[in-house]
């Protein structure tokens, strides 16, 4: 893979104080051929002209303004103009290790053929610089139920999109699904079972910053509903390839997240979020099968034999100051 180039896919909006650290992190890679697609999703701050500067500066830099569409229609916006061999994601307020896309080319090289390579990341405040140090570790997977297994055991990092260098083909005719949360969840569904070599190592090469303001923070909206939805797709998915074991785990989860997000929407006084929440948890009461345990196990069977179990669960979980 070395010579190959890399396209970094960033999508931006409104944040200016945050971008000159992402921009200049691969500016500065020690692997330098490279491609930085800048996505400017219809910024209000001065993010754009700042894009822009950093154009005017590196030939390797591209800019896309746009109307604003969300970070899955800034991320596709760039897939229509990369022209690397390879893709990565960053977000504009993270940045990589200055060492990150050096030691990515270097693993391709030694694993050879793939569809991506799966790396970690730290969260910071800003601080950290990487460890060039650090060994890789590295294991090639061939089998997509070991892949799915590797994703319900890391959890997030297996399912972010930032996380992984890609191999440029697998994105011909794969888009983010725009206008909904949790798209990582949705693309990773869909992603791997088109994968049929995959390498994981354990460097830390990703600083994912932590911002008061960043939506994971954010308050109930309805478009925490679409998890529900997502977590359907996905089950599907594992039935048809016959992975029951994942199937049996997506429900647990989707009970609990439906419990959890029950609760927010309750606080929130947003009536009709938790009047459907309420009516999934009755459905997925139904289902004895489902491996859960404490709370979630006791809600389930009041579930099956009261209709105000919901309202009882958010009630006592008030009262123990949880919700």
């Amino acid at each position: 893979m070395i010579g190959y180039k890399i396209s970094i896919i960033i999508p931006i909006y409104n944040i200016r104080d945050y971008l000159s650290k992402c921009v200049e992190s691969l500016s500065s890679q020690t692997y330098s051929n490279i491609e930085i697609i800048l996505v400017d999703d219809g910024s209000t701050d001065s993010s754009g002209e700042l894009c822009n500067q950093y154009a005017a500066r590196d030939s390797r830099v591209r800019v896309i303004h746009k109307q604003n569409g969300g970070a899955s229609s800034a991320r596709n916006a760039g897939l229509d103009a990369v022209s690397g061999q390879y893709i990565m994601f960053l977000d504009g307020d993270d940045y990589l290790a200055p060492d990150a896309l050096q030691r990515l080319a270097e693993i391709a090289v030694e694993a050879g053929d793939f569809d991506f390579v799966q790396f970690h990341y730290t969260e910071t405040d800003g601080s950290w610089q990487g460890d060039p140090a650090q060994p890789a570790h590295t294991r090639v997977c061939t089998d997509p139920r070991e892949m799915f297994r590797y994703l319900y055991q890391k959890g997030g990092v297996a399912a972010s999109p930032c996380t992984k260098l890609y191999r440029a083909s697998l994105f011909e005719t794969l888009r983010f699904q725009e206008g909904i949360a949790y798209e990582d969840e949705e693309l990773i569904t869909r992603l791997l079972p088109r994968c049929r070599r995959v390498v994981y190592t354990e460097l830390i090469l990703y600083g994912y910053v932590m911002r008061g303001d960043s939506s994971i923070h954010a308050p109930f909206n309805t478009h925490k509903l679409d998890v529900m939805s997502i977590m359907d797709e996905r089950l599907q998915v594992l039935r048809g390839l016959g992975y029951d074991e994942f199937v049996q785990e997506t429900r647990r989860r989707q009970f609990c997240t439906a419990a959890m997000l029950y609760c927010q929407a309750r606080c929130a006084g947003a009536d009709k979020a938790a009047a459907y929440l309420k009516k999934r948890l009755q459905s997925l009461s139904k289902d004895k099968s489902i491996p859960l345990a404490g709370q979630y196990l006791v809600l389930c069977r009041l579930l099956r034999v009261t209709p105000f179990a919901a309202e009882l669960y958010y009630l006592a979980r008030r009262l123990c100051g949880k919700s």
